[in-house]
């Protein structure tokens, strides 16, 4: 009979099969990502203030500019950015960086305009970071840098960049139309924005509000060319305004260290917008920043 003698060189050659296949080496696991993050909001806040017009070539803006220690908004950029690429590549390993801006740089970008300021802020990180020999065991570096927008955008004025705080004390007639030639959808017809009631959260619409701002860039760099692979620009504000406040001045709504905190907010939230979307991120109140533990000293 050879049927046992063909079960048995079956069982043989499939025991071979077994054993080879137990013998193949299983494809290696991917190594998660490592992204170095950095933020660099700069040592100055904006404040602008919209005035009556005169009808000449001035514009009807004031300007001026308060120096900041700028670590804790940095660090809530960091936090941001941190939360979303958690939820985003949650295997992935953060590293925090800290760098600020030498001051030759920011004499040459004060001297600078309109985009100039943001590349020459982008060439001067790129130097810092060529220097770092750690940037071997990183994958790729989410940098956040501030952004300059000559035009106006969202019911704000033009020439706006980086963070600072925008006040419009004056009621508005005008109508802005997005890129389709529709009303926007943030103003109504008769020139009034969405506001948020600083105690409350209610929104409305009003014409008058004190609103801080963030404009940057999301950019992303390959750690090891440091080559930009990507780079996302993003142009937040919240407009308050308190129907109920006894303030002349729509200014005078948001206490200054109030307002203070409310950039802090804003700076964490935007940094996860610009990775998550906008419909994730809870808008908390203002609260102490604490630095990263693994952000060098």
């Amino acid at each position: 009979m050879k049927m046992p003698m063909i079960a048995a060189g079956l069982a043989l050659l499939l025991g071979c099969n077994a054993q080879a296949q137990a013998q193949t080496p299983s494809p290696a696991a991917k190594k998660p990502a490592v992204i170095a993050l950095v933020a660099a909001v700069g040592n100055k806040l904006s404040f602008v203030r919209q005035r009556q017009g005169t009808g000449s070539h001035i514009e009807p803006y004031t300007r001026n500019s308060v120096a900041i220690n700028s670590q804790a908004l940095n660090f809530a950029v960091l936090r941001g950015l941190d939360k979303a690429l958690e939820l985003d590549e949650p295997d992935s390993q953060r590293v925090f960086l800290s760098w600020t801006t030498p001051a030759e740089v920011g004499v040459a970008i004060e001297k600078s305009y309109g985009a100039k300021r943001d590349e020459l802020l982008l060439e001067a990180l790129r130097e810092h970071l060529r220097g770092l020999p750690q940037r071997e065991g990183w994958d790729r570096i989410e940098a956040v840098l501030p952004r300059y927008s000559h035009l106006e955008r969202q019911g704000m004025a033009g020439k706006l960049g980086g963070m600072g705080v925008y006040v419009q004390p004056l009621q508005s007639g005008s109508v802005e139309f997005d890129e389709n030639g529709e009303v926007s959808n943030s103003m109504t017809n008769d020139g009034a924005n969405k506001t948020v009631n600083p105690k409350t959260g209610e929104t409305a619409k009003e014409s008058t509000f004190v609103a801080p701002y963030f404009y940057f860039d999301r950019v992303t760099l390959d750690a090891k060319t440091l080559a930009v692979l990507a780079r996302k620009p993003q142009y937040d504000n919240i407009k308050y305004n308190d129907p109920t406040s006894a303030a002349i001045d729509v200014s005078n709504q948001v206490p200054i260290k109030d307002m203070l905190g409310r950039l802090l907010v804003l700076a964490e939230r935007s940094a996860y917008q610009s990775v998550r979307g906008k419909s994730e991120v809870e808008v908390g109140p203002a609260r102490a920043i604490t630095p990263p533990a693994s952000a060098p000293r």
